[in-house]
């Protein structure tokens, strides 16, 4: 049995529903790594904004470990910590970090010599 399989249904039947909100927040936050991270890999202030949403879903899901995590990598919102959170919800999340980071580079380098607005 995987991590994320563990988390089907919360306390509630809403649960399912949360789970699938979480897993939203979560792939966005992920899928956009430069816009919501800092250079040292901690949650900047939009990051921390959305972030914050995932605790409207967490009181429908009846497990201790997962609020506890979330808990944890909201006091300390850096990108390992989050991850950490992350892999109860996705099941592919070191692939879409990695996607993230690889676009991120592939632009920079694609279009290092381009300048914007030259006259």
């Amino acid at each position: 049995m995987k991590i994320f399989d563990v988390i089907i249904m919360g306390a509630s039947s809403e649960g399912g529903k949360a789970n699938k909100e979480i897993k939203r927040i979560l792939e966005i936050l992920l899928e956009n790594y430069n816009s919501f991270f800092n250079s040292d890999e901690r949650l900047n202030s939009d990051g921390i904004r959305l972030y914050k949403r995932i605790s409207y879903y967490l009181y429908l899901i009846d497990q201790n470990n997962v609020v506890n995590l979330y808990k944890k990598s909201f006091r300390n919102p850096t990108l390992e910590n989050i991850l950490e959170f992350a892999r109860y919800f996705i099941e592919d999340v070191d692939d879409i970090i990695k996607i993230s980071a690889f676009n991120e580079i592939y632009y920079d380098i694609a279009f290092k010599d381009v300048k914007l607005n030259d006259k």
